[in-house]
């Protein structure tokens, strides 16, 4: 008995979703162990900004 295949199955999909699912999980926590230690230069920067900002007249 011969079977034919058209595409791929449901199961397979599902693999694939998991697979790409787990790979993102796992790059984003390698990436917030990095920006991890950086937080305190964005928060300098973000008050240099805002003092900045908050000393310019428009008027």
């Amino acid at each position: 008995m011969k079977k034919f295949r058209k595409g791929q199955s449901t199961l397979e999909y599902v693999i694939i979703l998991a697979a790409v699912v787990a790979a993102i999980i796992a790059i984003g926590g390698m990436l917030q162990d990095r920006l991890g230690g950086n937080a305190g230069v964005y928060d300098k920067i973000s008050t240099g900004m805002q003092e900045k900002i908050s000393g310019v007249d428009f008027n």
